[in-house]
């Protein structure tokens, strides 16, 4: 049975489960499909590949189109690997990643709908969220609150959302959470351009 609920408050308790669930996760990896879309040219991609996740507000995201790109934030600072420019974009200043993203719509007032079926919750909060960010919609078990759905909508009708499966847990992390050093790579300061 679906069910449908509305609610009007200051942050969003329908995602503490995923929030605390993710924040007690020492290193969680999984598979992703992530799809783009652009409300001006109407125009979507769409990539797949590895997800990895480590508190604090540390992820990796490895595609498998194109050999060598990913994006990741270290826990201080989120880069972008593009192998077709032989760049590593940096993006210094507030880290942006899905645990960031989330406590960030726990810490404002905005509208919440959610909707159950079965196992699953999926939430859409609407506000004002940092980066420019006015939708913030996250699908999680409810039996052990791990995500399959994350998505983020801003106020031009942009949206990125990931669809997230085999999900694997570890008490080890890997050294993978770091700018990554490759030789012909330029290092480029994404605040410059």
């Amino acid at each position: 049975m679906n069910s449908l609920l509305i609610i009007l408050m200051a942050g969003t308790s329908l995602l503490q489960p995923l929030s605390q669930r993710l924040e007690n996760v020492i290193y969680l990896t999984g598979i992703f499909v992530q799809t783009d879309y652009w409300a001006l040219t109407l125009d979507s991609e769409t990539a797949s590949g590895t997800m990895h996740l480590a508190h604090p507000n540390r992820f990796l995201l490895q595609y498998s189109d194109l050999e060598g790109r990913a994006m990741g934030c270290t826990g201080t600072e989120v880069f972008t690997v593009d192998p077709e420019f032989d760049e590593i974009l940096v993006y210094s200043g507030s880290p942006t990643g899905f645990l960031h993203i989330l406590s960030s719509a726990s810490e404002d007032d905005c509208t919440t709908v959610s909707s159950e079926s079965g196992d699953s919750i999926t939430v859409t909060a609407t506000g004002l969220f940092e980066g420019g960010i006015t939708e913030i919609t996250a699908g999680y078990t409810l039996s052990d609150s791990l995500p399959f759905l994350f998505s983020t909508m801003d106020a031009n009708g942009n949206s990125t959302s990931w669809i997230i499966s085999d999900l694997n847990i570890s008490d080890t992390v890997p050294d993978i959470f770091s700018i990554p050093d490759l030789s012909g790579y330029t290092l480029v300061d994404a605040g410059t351009i």
